[in-house]
């Protein structure tokens, strides 16, 4: 086990600062601590070569000029807000609208444009690399000042773990992600990508793909990944909600946590890597873009949140944290040749 730093370019005069984290079984974790992005995160496929499992940019201007939040944790808010705005305890507050009509992962700049604070340890089984950043009172419009750490840890089982957590003087709705764009296949689509996720729903939304607070069942529909199931088999379907992105960009309800299961599972048959994710948040937004128009992607997201809009439907998994509630969630991902 290992971790070595290394630079990584300047952003805005900040150093970027890359830290590779290595276990005994060939696998690495590339780190950065600018957006607290996975940069690499290469695993030995079943000839033993060590296969990218994310996209990446070679240098640290892709990640700067990137629209797609490639591989970066995302805060305060993943996903959207409605409109720019929620109300809690009587006050009404106004965010930024960078998502069309609605606030979009944070607004801007967002957690995934910013410089962290790192820190890196070695212990006896696992390596790891601790993230730290403050969050004033109203930016982007969000209420509080918030601390914020984010620990990678990569151990011996080829387990990539990221613990979550939060503390807030003032409450406010938060929830973080890590949108990790995954390329376990060597193909040019994730169409023959197998996905099984645990859940039996999906929110359910209007054409700004915004949550109308009602839930549908995926039994039958393109989101039935109740087993390990090729992408492109599911996306053959049709489904009004399926048929606004022609892709996926949705929130699944996950159920209720099992000691064991994952709650999703990703597998490539050309190269038999499979990654078990598991994690405590109550959903998963599965994302690959439009299958019809963006067929280059290559890539798909898991991204484990609070339910989009969640700060304006009160019926959905309670996201404001406050000085009493601090916020903690756990990702794991676990790699396996099948």
């Amino acid at each position: 086990m290992k971790v070595e730093a290394s630079d990584f370019g300047v952003v805005n005069g900040d150093k970027v600062t890359l830290y590779t984290l290595s276990n005994s079984q060939g696998i690495q974790a590339k780190i950065l601590n600018y957006g607290g992005i996975i940069h690499e995160l290469n695993v030995p496929d079943d000839q033993g070569k060590l296969h990218a499992c994310v996209q990446s940019y070679s240098t640290i201007d892709g990640y700067v000029d990137d629209p797609s939040y490639r591989n970066a944790i995302v805060g305060r808010f993943a996903n959207r807000i409605g409109h720019g705005k929620f109300t809690l305890k009587g006050t009404e507050y106004h965010l930024d609208k960078n998502g069309g009509e609605h606030n979009l992962h944070g607004g801007i700049p967002g957690f995934h444009k910013k410089m962290w604070k790192a820190k890196a340890e070695t212990h006896a089984d696992s390596v790891s690399l601790s993230l730290s950043l403050f969050s004033a009172d109203g930016e982007g419009g969000f209420p509080g000042n918030v601390n914020v750490e984010a620990v990678y840890t990569l151990d011996d089982s080829n387990t990539l773990s990221l613990s979550l957590n939060a503390i807030t003087d003032k409450a406010t709705p938060f929830s973080l992600t890590q949108h990790a764009y995954f390329t376990l296949s060597k193909d040019e689509t994730v169409e023959n990508t197998l996905v099984q996720i645990d859940a039996e729903r999906v929110t359910d939304a209007d054409s700004t793909l915004l949550p109308t607070g009602k839930l549908i069942e995926v039994a039958g529909t393109p989101f039935d990944f109740s087993a390990l199931t090729r992408v492109n088999e599911n996306s053959a379907k049709s489904h009004d909600l399926y048929n606004l992105v022609g892709g996926y960009d949705h929130n699944f309800v996950l159920n209720k946590v099992v000691a064991g299961k994952p709650q999703a599972q990703v597998f490539a048959e050309d190269t038999n890597l499979q990654m078990d994710l598991y994690t405590d948040l109550p959903g998963i937004q599965f994302y690959t873009g439009s299958l019809e128009t963006d067929s280059q992607l290559g890539a798909l997201c898991l991204e484990p949140q609070h339910f989009p809009d969640a700060p304006n439907k009160p019926e959905f998994p309670d996201c404001i944290i406050s000085p009493d509630k601090p916020f903690s969630a756990e990702i794991r991902y676990q790699f396996t040749l099948n």
